[in-house]
């Protein structure tokens, strides 16, 4: 039994055409360079030769009795026939002028073949230039001058392979006629046959059979024209080969017959004129090479359905138990490729299939696919069955090959994520994995095997699948089943991180314009305005336009890093340019410890701190704009750019209004285009799962642009009921319950002036649980726009989010929405404090406002004129306004804190106030009264 890491990537014969390939390319190169030539340094007679003059002048240069024939133009060194063949004369003219040079030979026969046989610096003949240049007429003259049609050289052709090669049946016919070798082989050892049949000339090949070539002949590694013809899905080729009497089931030195390169291609056409010619096609399809694969293994390592599905039907179910010498069965080998789940699903359903077979060494399907990074096939096996705690033993394992110290048993590495990875454990790192009896060889898990090659997806993925599992027993510290969780890189993957994000990095520098290349010096950083997991947001300024700067946070390469959310968001804005997404304005690439992305400031803030910090209530047009805004922006990112973009992330937070209530999209760091999504579409769920489509939390399908639509319609909801998606639950929940409950933020059964019609229409269809059932964001603007007013007659005042007590509130982003709803509860917390506050200043005993008064001079301050203002202003609806509300709220809560201290002892109360004495007469106090302050001090801590 081999070692199932040990595999070759590449057979011989695919290592053999890739030289053929490489040689050929270079041959044509050659040739190409050599037919060109500098006029100016040739002489008189070279250049006659070279240009197409008149005969008769031509054999006036002959005469002159000094002249040299053996002269050789530099650096090539190309003889007279050789510049008569590259020349612009026509084939008439060459021949001609051949029959002149050679005549002027007279009877020296050494000097006639030094002419026709001399070869430039590259080993080319007069006759290989004539053939490459197509020109039967002058090839002719040459054999019929005594050309030799046999010249070889260790890299050049013989002239049979090169006509070949180019397909002139013309040409092959006259060399054959004089004398060429049918089975000379070529530097790879091919024929002329093989060579024929690698350039796809089935003219070539059929006349090549007719002169009487061996259709059998074997190449370096014993590989057959019908092997080359069945790999490069040549059938016409194939079938005039088996009709020339080429036999299928012969094999090359790796004992691959036809049908293994015809399944490797799966080509069905070739498969079945295979079948339908071979005599015993059961033994055909059955017949294994060295390494024990059938062609039906071959099939499944290319995820060949179709031809998977034919050798099946010939060969039988029982070709589906063999195992090759890797303990791989069809079902194994199409999984460790990963290339066709519809291949794995097909085999899965044959009878007596099961996703948990062990191979010889124990190694199941998911071993393979967790082994070769193939994520999609790991998580199609586990929700198909598959089972993690399955082992297989170790060969020359990498990971378990190092020295085990004597004392303590395994690597650090290696036990500890045996520990991790052992379902039957208890899962502590310390003791647990030492005191099992079986040794670490034979328990190599599917995670172990990720971990080794660096998979570190995989790994977390298999963590999380694990944690579902209701009798799973694992380390509690990876327990939590958050589904975010990934784990730290392994070596491998670090490695891995560390080389893709500098490549990244350095492509990002390349593609992007010079005049979005920044430098962080050059901007002024004004105030922080957000943060999150990634930095910080500022407000800056640069080249004295205000600015939005997301910096962020100086972290080493391979680490758990924001590289590449940075390069993906940086390489998506640069290419967007519209009113309704944010305004790209550069990026600052040079230093990982200043990676930053600047872009327009909008004042207004975003959409979320509007509608749920500072509780502003928006009239209805305004609400229909922004919404039109949005359908507008998005419109542009799924369908109006060179290369569409997903946005997985719409919500609240990224919605950012200009003070004139113009509204863009902004926060790419999520998003993807659309041609590239596939690749991480079942990683970490992006984006934030208040707002998060079904199919995405899910990860139940391969999800598109649909995505953003539903999230779009959980915005207008929540523009229109100004509150959150499912408020009373944790994003989290709030998740579950429209992913599995098919829940929906409470809609009215009837337009209402809160949700007009047209609204109330949109809103149904766009969070539509069947995502082929959403509209287009175009679909959605047919039915918005017409309800809005001309965006030249806007006139709304957002307000600048600058404005409110000196703070810089614009789009304020948090490490999670927990967070953000934080800010939104205290707003709460507080009204009630305030509540309380006016139950005790409304009593009988309140008697603390005139001891406050006292204590707190300067709390009366002139903003309490206003806040009297705001208390009396109501908004349509009979209620005190939000931004009164709010500021009431604060100002409450801070007077009864200060009541329900102060009111302890009118004792605490004036020590109190002798804190606050001005600076002065704290410099005149006696040591006693220093003293006394101390002791005052002390039980003010207390």
């Amino acid at each position: 039994m081999g070692n199932y890491k040990s595999r070759p990537a590449l057979a011989c014969a695919d290592e053999i055409k890739k030289r053929i390939s490489e040689g050929y390319v270079l041959i044509r190169s050659r040739l190409n360079d050599e037919s060109r030539t500098r006029v100016e340094c040739l002489n008189p007679l070279q250049a006659a030769c070279f240009h197409g003059e008149d005969i008769q002048a031509f054999r006036a240069l002959l005469t002159d009795a000094q002249i040299n024939l053996d002269v050789k133009s530099s650096p090539k060194e190309l003889s007279l026939i050789h510049l008569i063949c590259i020349g612009t004369s026509s084939s008439q003219e060459q021949c001609d002028k051949i029959i002149c040079l050679l005549d002027r030979c007279g009877d020296d026969d050494a000097r006639r073949r030094s002419l026709l046989h001399n070869t430039t610096r590259s080993g080319f003949s007069p006759l290989h230039i004539a053939i490459y240049k197509n020109d039967k007429r002058v090839v002719e003259k040459l054999l019929k001058a005594g050309a030799d049609p046999n010249v070889f050289r260790e890299t050049v052709p013989p002239p049979l392979h090169l006509a070949a090669m180019i397909g002139n049946v013309d040409i092959i016919d006259a060399l054959v006629k004089n004398g060429a070798d049918l089975h000379k082989p070529d530097f790879a050892q091919f024929s002329a046959l093989h060579c024929a049949t690698y350039f796809g000339h089935d003219t070539a090949v059929r006349a090549l059979l007719l002169s009487g070539a061996e259709p059998n002949a074997s190449g370096a590694v014993h590989d057959r024209p019908l092997h080359i013809a069945a790999s490069k899905t040549q059938f016409t080729i194939v079938n005039i080969l088996l009709q020339g009497g080429a036999d299928p089931s012969l094999t090359d030195d790796e004992g691959n017959t036809t049908l293994h390169f015809a399944a490797k291609v799966g080509h069905s056409n070739i498969i079945n004129l295979l079948l339908k010619k071979c005599e015993n096609k059961r033994e055909l399809v059955m017949q294994a090479n060295i390494y024990g694969d059938t062609p039906m293994h071959t099939a499944c390592y290319t995820g060949r359905l179709d031809a998977a599905k034919q050798i099946l039907a010939a060969a039988g179910s029982t070709i589906l138990n063999k195992e090759n010498m890797f303990s791989e069965t069809p079902f194994l080998a199409a999984c460790t490729a990963g290339k066709n789940t519809e291949l794995i699903a097909f085999l899965l359903r044959q009878p007596g299939a099961n996703p948990n077979y062990q191979g010889k060494d124990g190694h199941t399907a998911l071993h393979s696919a967790c082994y070769h990074g193939n994520i999609r096939v790991v998580e199609y096996l586990l929700n198909n069955g598959a089972d993690q705690s399955l082992t297989a033993r170790a060969v020359e394992n990498p990971l378990t090959q190092g020295t085990l110290p004597p004392e303590n048993g395994y690597p650090t590495i290696t036990s500890t994520m045996f520990a991790l990875t052992r379902l039957d454990s208890g899962g502590s790192i310390g003791d647990s994995s030492r005191s099992s009896t079986h040794s670490i060889a034979d328990e190599q898990t599917p995670i172990l095997w990720a971990y080794e090659r660096g998979h570190d997806e995989i790994v977390a993925m298999l963590k999380r699948h694990a944690n579902k599992r209701m009798d799973s027993d694992v380390c509690s510290e990876y327990s939590s089943g958050d589904s975010s969780y990934t784990p730290l890189p392994s070596p491998i993957g670090r490695l891995r991180s560390i080389t893709k994000e500098k490549a990244d990095i350095l492509l990002l520098r390349a593609n992007l314009k010079r005049v979005c290349h920044l430098a962080l010096p050059d901007i002024d950083l004004l105030n922080v305005i957000g943060s999150g997991s990634f930095g910080k947001v500022y407000e800056g300024v640069y080249k004295g336009k205000t600015v939005a700067v997301k910096r962020y946070k100086a972290v080493a390469f391979g680490s758990k890093t924001e590289v590449d959310m940075f390069c993906r968001e940086v390489s998506i804005l640069c290419r967007l340019k519209h009113p309704n997404v944010i305004a790209f304005v550069g990026a600052c690439l040079d230093d990982p410890s200043q990676f930053a992305i600047v872009t327009e400031f909008i004042a207004g803030g975003s959409l979320y701190r509007l509608l749920h910090v500072e509780k502003r209530v928006f009239e209805m047009m305004l609400k229909l704009c922004i919404a039109v805004d949005v359908a507008r922006g998005m419109r542009y990112l799924h369908e109006l750019t060179v290369e569409p973009v997903i946005h997985r992330d719409l919500n609240s937070h990224n919605i950012l209004l200009h003070s004139n209530g113009r509204a863009v999209v902004a926060d790419f760091g999520e998003s993807r285009f659309m041609a590239h999504h596939e690749e991480d579409n079942l990683t970490k769920q992006p984006g934030n799962l208040r707002w998060m489509a079904p199919e995405v939390f899910t990860q139940s399908c391969r999800y598109d642009h649909k995505v953003d639509v539903f999230s779009y319609a959980l915005v207008i909801w929540e523009i229109h009921a100004a509150e959150l998606p499912f408020s009373s639950l944790k994003p989290a929940a709030a998740a579950a319950e429209m992913a599995y409950k098919k829940s929906r933020p409470e809609l009215p059964t009837s337009a209402t002036p809160q949700f007009p019609a047209h609204v109330l229409k949109m809103v149904k269809n766009a969070w539509n649980p069947n995502p082929d059932m959403r509209p287009d964001f175009c679909q959605i603007l047919n039915e918005l726009e017409p309800h809005i007013i001309p965006d030249d007659q806007r006139n709304f005042n957002v307000g600048d989010s600058r404005g409110i007590d000196g703070m810089d509130r614009m789009s304020a982003t948090y490490d999670t929405e927990e967070e953000a709803e934080f800010s939104v509860d205290q707003m709460n917390t507080v009204s009630r404090l305030k509540s309380q506050w006016e139950q005790q200043s409304n009593g009988p005993g309140n008697n603390v406002a005139p001891c406050l008064n006292n204590a707190k001079p300067n709390l009366l301050s002139p903003k309490r004129q206003t806040i009297d203002n705001l208390r009396t202003r109501l908004d349509n609806h009979g209620y005190v306004s939000h931004a009164a509300r709010s500021i009431n709220a604060v100002k409450s809560a801070v007077q009864l804190r200060d009541s329900l201290i102060l009111a302890r002892s009118s004792n605490v109360a004036a020590r109190q106030s002798v804190f606050k004495e001005p600076d002065e007469q704290i410099k005149t106090l006696t040591t006693a009264e220093c003293s006394n302050r101390a002791q005052t001090t002390e039980v003010w801590r207390r």
